[in-house]
């Protein structure tokens, strides 16, 4: 199947062909858990800049053409993350606190300047990993991230 996508900066469309991608791979992809206004509902309740939700927002309307069809490929990721965040708190709340806790180390006047751009992606990590051990005790996570790689692959090379 040929897949098309345009560039929206610079209007170049390119064009692959993937033999792995079917009509039934195509129709499995577009199904999402969340609907388009839940995804919008759960943008407009972040508390960020009115900005940042319109690029999030404009996530969402990101397609390609495979074939005869109009592929989501945004909002297929931004389902994926929010069913993440929601079927994995610990992981998510991990990755959060470690964030805090570099925003945290680079107030520090003359150390924290220094030290902040090492410790904090470390402190994320850190945090994300312990959140991670105790989500994936039921394999929920493993599952979780086995089936979004298998919803992607058939746009791989």
């Amino acid at each position: 199947m040929i897949v098309e996508a345009k560039n929206p900066s610079t209007g170049e469309t390119l064009r692959q062909e993937h033999a792995l991608l079917t009509t039934e791979t195509v129709r499995a992809f577009n199904r999402t858990t969340h609907s388009d206004e839940s995804i919008k509902s759960t943008i407009d309740n972040l508390n960020i800049s009115a900005d940042v939700k319109s690029a999030l927002f404009a996530i969402t309307k990101a397609t390609i053409k495979a074939g005869k069809f109009i592929v989501k490929i945004g909002r297929k990721i931004l389902d994926v993350v929010l069913e993440t965040l929601k079927n994995f708190p610990n992981a998510s709340f991990g990755l959060v606190l470690g964030g805090i806790f570099g925003f945290l180390v680079a107030c520090v006047p003359l150390v924290g300047t220094l030290i902040a751009p090492f410790l904090t992606p470390l402190a994320m990590l850190y945090g994300f990993v312990l959140g991670m051990k105790q989500d994936i005790t039921d394999k929920n996570l493993a599952n979780a991230i086995a089936a979004a790689k298998q919803n992607f692959s058939s746009l791989a090379d």
